[in-house]
């Protein structure tokens, strides 16, 4: 026998609904209003909504979650990546991650991890692990820094920031290669790495010179509508401590502003106090925490 408590429940979530689309053309129609409200939070999903368009994608898990005709979750799913969650409401109560979780898997039983919010992150990877009967690890714990306004700085003039060539390839190749591994800790396969490497040349690629030798690179990473984000910044661990990570990310971001974006985004190793004490000398502010979490 149902109490009346238990039916409350069942008729509260009975309201919520999840609308999968079948074209990426429908999902953005119905949903980038209010991902670029925080473009900046929703950088990897507006940028996937970009690829998406340009690619056709047919292939995607793409959805949201209503409650009362009130969109409460958006999701975006595109392998070889993981989940992406985006709640234009704030909503982190568990009975919406629990709904959630328990309609993708009708969908997907084997999804390879989530990305998002650390609270929202964590919610919707216990509950699908419960249902799935998945064990789940977190693979990074990352930071999203914001910057609108760059400080003062003085800058070393004896060194060059200029945009990548073609005949920085050799060199970047390994860079980018050596960036996934460490800062990222994820392979590439050499095809995957060229793709990243003519993404950043056509996005925007930018290196420090120093007597002749590439020291560091950083890249705009993907397609927004109203800002930049940065990412692969990356100098190898024979030419750190000189200042050139400050140097580019500086010269980029500023080269950013200047050029018509309303801020720049990146995201950063929350363990790692050397990069972000970094940006925030920039004038990079700290604002959400993120987890990435694995299913395995």
């Amino acid at each position: 026998m149902v109490s009346l408590q238990d039916f409350l429940v069942l008729k509260e979530d009975c309201n919520m609904e999840l609308k999968k689309y079948d074209s990426v053309e429908q999902f953005v129609d119905e949903n980038i209003n209010q991902l670029l409200e925080k473009e900046w939070l929703n950088c990897l999903m507006v940028g996937n909504c970009f690829d998406g368009l340009k690619m056709k994608a047919n292939d995607w898990l793409l959805a949201k979650v209503s409650e009362n005709n009130k969109t409460e979750l958006i999701i975006l799913y595109r392998k070889p990546w993981k989940l992406l969650l985006y709640s234009p409401t704030n909503n982190k109560a568990d009975k919406l991650f629990e709904f959630t979780a328990k309609e993708i898997y009708k969908i997907d039983p084997n999804l390879l991890g989530v990305s998002a919010e650390k609270e929202i992150a964590n919610k919707f990877a216990k509950y699908y692990c419960e249902v799935s009967k998945l064990k789940n690890r977190t693979h990074k714990s990352l930071r999203i820094l914001l910057l609108t306004e760059v400080k003062n700085a003085k800058l070393n003039d004896k060194i060059i920031f200029r945009k990548a060539s073609i005949k920085d390839k050799p060199v970047l190749i390994k860079f980018i290669k050596d960036f996934y591994k460490e800062a990222v800790d994820e392979k590439y396969t050499d095809k995957e790495i060229e793709e990243k490497f003519n993404s950043y040349m056509t996005k925007g690629y930018y290196v420090i010179e120093n007597k002749g030798k590439v020291v560091c690179q950083a890249a705009f990473a993907r397609d927004l509508k109203k800002g930049k984000s940065i990412s692969s910044v990356y100098t190898p661990k024979e030419e750190r401590g000189k200042g050139y990570a400050y140097n580019l990310v500086y010269r980029i971001s500023k080269k950013a502003l200047d050029e018509g974006a309303e801020y720049c985004v990146l995201y950063t190793d929350d363990e790692n106090p050397i990069s972000n004490h970094i940006y925030e000398k920039i004038g990079y502010r700290r604002m959400v925490n993120c987890e990435d979490i694995e299913f395995y």
